[in-house]
């Protein structure tokens, strides 16, 4: 017999108290005189000093109903195995989290992580349940609770550590609040079919430094009667850890050769004087840039190219005492040579022309040069399908007619600027369109005064780059003169822009497989003041941009980012493999164009199977910023964020005791012994009383 709540036993000590009163004897006391006896002689009856019990069944009685009321209330049960008792739950699941980010490099860290997993699994029993992951940027199961089961008991911990030998760290950044989220929701799939009074632990073995990413803990509810246990390692691994990761990829002008570097130098580092050194292919430059960073501090260095290693080199941080984060890759700083052929018959400098203008406004930048090739004399025109753009501000002859079209067919842009409304017929010829009523149609527009640009159409590229607000309004650019034609001659045209006449701007046609796109009215003086305004260079460079096919991609890439090849080879071509800095040759999905496997920090190479390019992209991938802070984290972060400490909940109940009272509880309700106690007690005070009463009257 058992009993679920034993400290009311200690009520069958009141069976003490109907033994007290048998042994109280009433002895006669105080004193009253009667008149009636004053002459006789006293005699007071005798007393012993010892008291006797003199009615033991009724002192029985009464001690059986005390006893039996103390074991009920008590609450006592029978141990039965029949089939309504629960199933003991006396087992622990554990979830092992192994951090294999970056940081996990340094040395010593990574054989110390080793060695706590590994002691994590020696010291589970046969019935315990393990689930293994590793986590860098995101979660990976090594060994899920299904493969765990299945393993022989004797074989399970030889496995585990078959999976530790064959990992090591990744160059990757730490997302532990993912990774304890993941392994949480895993444990708490199974809190169903187990019962709550299964052990539920996670064991983390990390070096829980300060660039984990634990944003997703702070609105996260963990699950009741789940406990996570920090196995923190590098402690005693060196505090000092600079870091050099790059600002910009490419100069800050044109003409520069310097990059800016940021070096940082963790908390508490007992070194602040480090260096920095080009190397390529195993030279390094003879050059050196020292630089003073304080600990937990850091420090942005302009360090300047050397011409003699080439583009393919790095930089490398000296005086550190964990080289894991030291090298800084940059992109290289060749710049994209486009092509523009301008057919006109401006001087180059005669401000009142429009080749003046178009010169100034396409300018060079980081990211590319500009080539203009000038026709003015109407010579045979070459264009070839590596020319980016086309402009035309006269009517070309019909043999660049010709060579125009096949251009524009073969997929190329041509911006056509009519300087006066004679040349509007060699526009509709290269549209391939006919006018309405050309004697009436194609003609000088008659204004009063000036017109301005309405129903601009900012979600083209030539207009895109002003479609804020500080940069939409174009009430200040006039026009005094432009051309006219009815917009029934194309009705496949976009406009992207009227004057406030309702007249046509600015157009865009498609043909074949190329386009035209005119403006009926020119940026020189003496038709308006677009060219002076501060609209025409970024309406130019946009233009310019889509026709080459530019996109703006992202400056610096770290490891574990999407790479869209599309943005780093010219239009129309297609990646077909990708070269990573290991050397290995990894294939594209010619559908997709996005490289996944970015995995390692350094320089990669996009191939398109096409021999004749000399010198294919390339886009370089360093380590994240965040994997150099590697001062620890305090617990009391976590508890902050609500994560349930093992350390804070020793003084609780285990979950395999919890199993045992509730198990006990159910036995309890089910056989209800108390009652039976509680009936048994009241007829043997009935008994009592019927006694006791006899002898009352007896007496």
């Amino acid at each position: 017999m058992s009993f679920l709540t034993p400290l009311y036993l200690l009520g069958v000590l009141a069976v003490t108290l109907p033994v007290v009163f048998h042994m109280i004897r009433r002895t006669p006391h105080g004193r009253q005189e009667f008149s009636s006896v004053m002459f006789l002689e006293p005699s007071p009856p005798r007393t012993t000093n010892r008291s006797s019990i003199e009615h033991w069944l009724l002192l029985l009685l009464r001690a059986v109903a005390v006893c039996l009321l103390a074991f009920a209330f008590a609450r006592p049960f029978f141990r039965l195995q029949d089939g309504r008792t629960v199933v003991s739950g006396d087992f622990r699941r554990v979830v092992l989290l192994l951090d294999t980010s970056a940081s996990m490099r340094r040395e010593g860290v990574w054989e110390e992580a080793l060695d706590r997993a590994k002691q994590t699994v020696t010291t589970l029993d046969p019935a315990d349940r393990l689930e293994v992951l590793a986590f860098d940027r995101r979660p990976h199961v090594l060994m899920d609770i299904e493969q765990w089961q299945s393993l022989d008991p004797s074989q399970r911990t030889e496995a585990v550590t078959r999976l530790f030998d064959d990992l090591s760290p990744s160059w990757a950044a730490t997302d532990l609040g993912s990774a304890l989220v993941e392994a949480a929701e895993r444990l708490d799939d199974e809190l169903e079919d187990e019962g709550p009074g299964v052990s539920r632990t996670l064991v983390v073995v990390s070096d829980l430094q300060e660039g984990s990413n634990i944003e997703s803990l702070q609105s996260y509810q963990w699950p009741s009667q789940m406990t996570v246990a920090f196995e923190t390692v590098g402690s005693d691994v060196s505090p000092d850890n600079a870091a050099a990761h790059p600002i910009h990829d490419r100069a800050d002008s044109v003409t520069s050769r310097d990059v800016l570097v940021r070096v940082t130098n963790a908390d508490g580092a007992s070194r602040q004087q480090f260096s920095l050194r080009w190397s390529a292919d195993g030279a390094s430059s003879s050059e050196v840039v020292s630089v003073s960073v304080p600990p937990g501090k850091s420090r942005v260095v302009s360090v300047p190219i050397p011409a003699e290693l080439g583009e393919a080199s790095h930089l490398i941080l000296e005086g550190d005492d964990h080289s894991f984060d030291n090298e800084c890759f940059l992109s290289s700083s060749d710049r994209r040579q486009l092509k523009v052929v301008l057919v006109s018959k401006d001087t180059a400098d005669d401000p009142e022309g429009m080749r003046y203008y178009l010169e100034r406004a396409l300018v060079e930048t980081p990211d590319w040069n500009v080539n203009i090739q000038v026709d003015n004399d109407g010579s045979e025109l070459v264009i070839g399908q590596d020319i980016d753009l086309a402009v035309i501000t006269t009517s070309p002859t019909p043999e660049q007619l010709d060579v125009l079209r096949q251009y524009i067919s073969g997929g190329g842009t041509t911006l056509f600027i009519p300087s006066k409304a004679d040349d509007l017929p060699a526009l509709f010829s290269l549209m391939e369109a006919a006018p309405l009523e050309p004697d009436q149609a194609l003609a000088e527009a008659t204004i009063d005064g000036y017109v301005m640009l309405t129903d601009i159409d900012f979600s083209h590229p030539m207009f895109a780059a002003l479609d804020q607000p500080q940069f939409s309004d174009f009430t200040t650019v006039r026009f005094w003169k432009h051309r006219q034609f009815r917009a029934e001659s194309l009705p496949n045209l976009r406009v992207l822009a009227k004057f406030d006449d309702g007249t046509i701007a600015v157009g865009e046609h498609e043909v074949g497989e190329g386009r035209v796109v005119f403006l009926s009215s020119g940026w020189h003086p003496a038709d308006s003041q677009l060219a002076l305004s501060t609209k025409f260079v970024p309406m130019i460079n946009g233009l310019l941009e889509d026709a080459a096919g530019l996109v703006t991609s992202q400056a610096q890439y770290v490891i574990g980012d999407e790479v869209d090849l599309s943005q780093l080879l010219p239009a129309k071509d297609i990646a077909t493999s990708v070269q990573t800095p290991a050397g290995e040759e990894v294939a594209v999905a010619e559908e997709s164009q996005v490289f996944l496997k970015t995995e390692l920090p350094g320089r990669y190479r996009v191939l398109n199977g096409d021999s004749a390019i000399d010198t294919p992209p390339e886009f370089v991938v360093n380590l994240d910023p965040s994997e150099s802070q590697t001062t620890p984290l305090s617990a009391d972060t976590f508890r902050a964020m609500g994560v349930p400490m093992e350390e804070d909940n020793e003084s609780t109940p285990s979950p395999a005791e919890m199993q045992r009272q509730l198990h006990n509880s159910e036995l309890e309700q089910h056989q209800k012994v108390w009652r039976w106690l509680i009936l048994l007690a009241m007829i043997v005070l009935i008994i009592e009383t019927v006694f006791a009463s006899r002898l009352a009257r007896v007496s």
